[in-house]
């Protein structure tokens, strides 16, 4: 978007790679647990910084789909009592 306001032109293969990642964007954002507010600014994101804008957003949603999945296993813990396999 910044892009078209500086040159005040639109190729037509970059509005449609804008679309794209809007619609990637909002695809992505839609089932994601934050609030409505947070899915906006990355959608605005998306629509300043068109392709940079989006490989950020899609590097903040992987950290966060990694993290959550983390935080679902929890960690079983050790076998417990003497360690080694020594004679008693």
């Amino acid at each position: 978007m910044l892009f078209f306001v500086i040159f005040q032109s639109v190729p037509v293969i970059l509005l449609l790679t804008l679309a794209g990642a809007l619609y990637l964007t909002w695809y992505d954002i839609k089932d994601e647990p934050v609030e409505f507010t947070i899915k906006i600014w990355w959608f605005l994101l998306v629509l300043l910084f068109h392709v940079p804008g989006y490989l950020v957003f899609r590097g903040w949603l992987a950290v966060r789909r990694h993290r959550r999945e983390q935080e679902s296993h929890t960690p079983t813990p050790g076998p417990r009592g003497r360690r080694g396999g020594g004679p008693a």
